[in-house]
């Protein structure tokens, strides 16, 4: 049966002391240390969100367990556990944002609605990232949640949109911090981002709830980029009240008539994806939300003539 030799810090070799844990063959990484009472945190159990990470020798990573990671990350053994079948010993330790991440103090934490918080974090370098990428916020070893990075390279601090849920683990700790606290920034991640090679392309850009987050992202990243085509971008807000963007998009759509905006609401959801209009096959479709929207907008795509090659998402799976 396979073995894994955990270590409380990155290992070279197996350190004396360190905990020794048999688990089946094909069990899976994330699963067993769980079950031996590790708090690894974890959010979707699909590889998206990376939140999962621990670290292992080179050579015994299984390579699905690093597909979704960067070569520097997959050169220096981190593996996400979640993505991880045990088939031989493993010797690993656990992920440590105090001296695995980079520390950012949050300058600006204000509310945009009831219930969607504002964070803006100054890191303590600045980090190569493209504008809709995600990236995992660490608060401790065991408490970290991906979310889209609602800013641009050159900005300086780093913005995200946070929803908090009433009984969220993550919502409830963030709630508590104040300006000038500390926390953690993980690598940024995901195929989410703006193309220079779109700038003659039509863009769709479909978002619910904090799903405007990285679609305001790419479409303002678009047209600093000069992009000449149309950029239609449709955001659905959960209740009767404003979209928490409308004034600053207004005023980037005043600037930039390229960019046309159609601010909603859910109820009008189903109404307005009978209506949807490419301005040419060419359209490339950018989808951000939960699941169950994300499901919802493909098939009136494809009644629009939109092929599934031209479709982008990003879904935000989150913890049950």
């Amino acid at each position: 049966m396979p073995e894994i030799y955990l270590a409380g810090t990155p290992v070279a070799g197996t350190p004396v002391g360190a905990q020794t844990i048999t688990a089946q063959p094909g069990s899976n990484l994330l699963d067993v240390l769980l079950e031996h009472g590790h708090k690894v945190p974890w959010s979707c159990r699909s590889g998206q969100c990376q939140s999962c990470l621990v670290q292992a020798r080179p050579d015994e990573v299984p390579s699905a367990a690093q597909a979704q990671l960067n070569a520097e990350q997959q050169s220096k053994g981190w593996l996400l556990a979640c993505q991880c079948q045990l088939q031989q010993d493993m010797h690993i330790s656990l992920h440590n944002p105090a001296t695995d991440d980079l520390p950012a103090r949050i300058s600006d934490m204000r509310y945009l609605a009831d219930d969607i918080l504002l964070l803006r974090v100054t890191p303590e370098r600045p980090l190569r990232f493209r504008a809709g990428q995600h990236m995992v916020l660490w608060l401790d070893a065991a408490l970290a949640r991906p979310y889209s990075i609602a800013s641009l390279p050159g900005e300086g601090d780093l913005e995200f949109h946070l929803r908090l849920h009433p009984h969220g683990a993550f919502s409830n700790a963030i709630r508590e911090r104040k300006t000038g606290d500390t926390l953690y920034i993980g690598a940024a991640a995901g195929h989410f981002h703006y193309d220079p090679c779109w700038q003659e392309t039509p863009l769709l850009l479909l978002g619910s709830g904090t799903g405007l987050a990285p679609l305001q992202a790419i479409a303002r990243d678009a047209l600093q980029a000069g992009h000449e085509a149309p950029i239609a971008l449709w955001h659905w807000s959960r209740s009767q009240a404003q979209c928490y963007l409308a004034d600053a998009l207004s005023e980037l759509a005043d600037q930039h008539p390229q960019l046309s905006l159609h601010l909603r609401t859910h109820a009008e959801l189903a109404s307005d994806l009978t209506q949807l209009r490419l301005a040419s096959r060419k359209t490339l479709a950018l989808l951000c939300g939960q699941p169950a929207f994300v499901e919802q907008l493909r098939k009136p795509l494809f009644m629009a003539g939109l092929p599934g090659r031209q479709i982008l998402d990003e879904a935000f799976i989150s913890r049950p």
